[in-house]
């Protein structure tokens, strides 16, 4: 690293260790956020460090102080999930409110409504853990409909597994557009307010992930204008697929992040624990699980570091490796810790659980496998 970002990346390594751990044994384990002073407190000395909304793409307008590429970013990025809550919510959002990728492609007059509100955090918006943001990911779990009308679209349907919904102004849809009664033309993305008639929160929807808002939704024909549609009609998974595949990189980053965290704790309880009459640190299964670890989160954090230059197939890959690394670096912390490693006064356990929900979002690792396999079979040239 240089030596400007070895500043930012070791000031925000001890914002997150010595403000976020503190705040964190003072809440409830599985906690969805901090409370609101803590948050407001925190979140002005975060913004002291210069690098809020981390995760902007140059050229919108927003993003650090200090202009840094992407490969920066990204190793900063992996600091701000080393924490209890970072599988999900890396820094409870301190550093950026991580509004859904796509707002970045959107229009301008889009950017005003719906972007602008959540970078300036005076709202929050819903996502759906199964949308098919990607032209490559099966979109067969489409339940909603879209059927037009003189005004724009009218939405009927039920959307599974939505998190943050609860407080949230709007989010994007993704439905089965009809131009034409009956005729299916592909699937839509559409910002649809949580106001509109028609709109109901229909019932919590518990997961293992069980600090995650999360929901089913109900849309009985609410009806949105046409400026809510994102790009053309029937191209919402290819929609800013760019800013998609780049906010991914931003996932693997931070779930390499709680890996290293994890491998952390392994390198302090070695010499903590005795097994034998002895530290663990002189056993070898300790030695080769220390060793397989830190093997699996460097490889991690090149694969994101390479893929920082081409947004291609290797985005996708970064972010499926680094979830699988995550799982099995926690596991083995698990396993080093004893009894303590599933307690709640570690974070390994809810590491352990969010890590597996995480492995579930977006089809599962074996979708974005083949998501990989696809992409390298249609941009083959013979």
């Amino acid at each position: 690293m240089s030596e400007e970002l070895d500043l930012i990346v070791n000031a925000v390594r001890r914002f997150v260790r010595h403000e976020i751990w503190l705040q964190e044994k003072r809440v409830e384990p599985n906690a969805p956020g901090l409370p609101t002073d803590v948050h407001q407190r925190l979140l002005t000395r975060a913004g002291e460090l210069g690098i809020d909304h981390l995760m902007a793409p140059s050229g919108s307008g927003v993003g650090p102080e200090v202009d840094l590429p992407d490969s920066d970013r990204l190793r900063i990025a992996e600091e701000l999930s080393q924490h209890r809550a970072g599988v999900l919510n890396a820094a409870y959002g301190l550093f950026d409110p991580d509004p859904p990728a796509q707002l970045y492609g959107a229009t301008a007059e889009q950017r005003e409504r719906f972007l602008a509100p959540l970078l300036r955090r005076e709202a929050a918006c819903f996502r759906g853990l199964e949308d098919p943001d990607l032209s490559v990911l099966p979109v067969d779990g489409v339940r909603i409909r879209a059927q037009r009308h003189p005004q724009g679209w009218m939405l009927d349907g039920t959307k599974l597994f939505v998190s943050d919904a609860s407080d949230a102004a709007f989010g994007i849809v993704y439905a089965n557009s009809e131009e034409v009664p009956g005729e299916r033309h592909g699937v839509s993305a559409i910002v649809v307010e949580t106001d509109r008639v028609g709109f109901q929160h229909w019932r919590p929807w518990p997961t293992i992930a069980v600090g995650r808002d999360t929901m089913e939704l109900n849309l009985s024909a609410v009806k949105v204008p046409e400026v809510n549609l994102l790009g053309e009609v029937g191209e919402g998974p290819a929609f800013a697929n760019d800013l998609v595949l780049r906010r991914r990189l931003f996932t693997a980053a931070h779930l390499t992040g709680v890996a290293s965290a994890a491998q952390d704790m392994c390198r302090g309880v070695v010499w903590s624990r005795r097994e034998h009459g002895a530290p663990l640190a002189q056993g070898e299964r300790a030695r080769l699980a220390l060793a397989d670890n830190e093997v699996s989160v460097s490889a991690s954090r090149a694969l994101y570091q390479s893929a920082s230059d081409r947004l291609d197939e290797l985005a996708l890959a970064a972010t499926s490796f680094a979830c699988e690394v995550g799982l099995a670096v926690v596991d083995r912390a698990m396993d080093l810790h004893g009894p303590a490693g599933g307690s709640a006064d570690l974070p390994l356990e809810r590491w352990a659980r969010e890590l597996r929900w995480q492995r579930l979002s977006s089809g599962g690792v074996d979708q974005q496998r083949l998501a990989i396999a696809q992409r390298l079979i249609s941009t083959f040239k013979k």
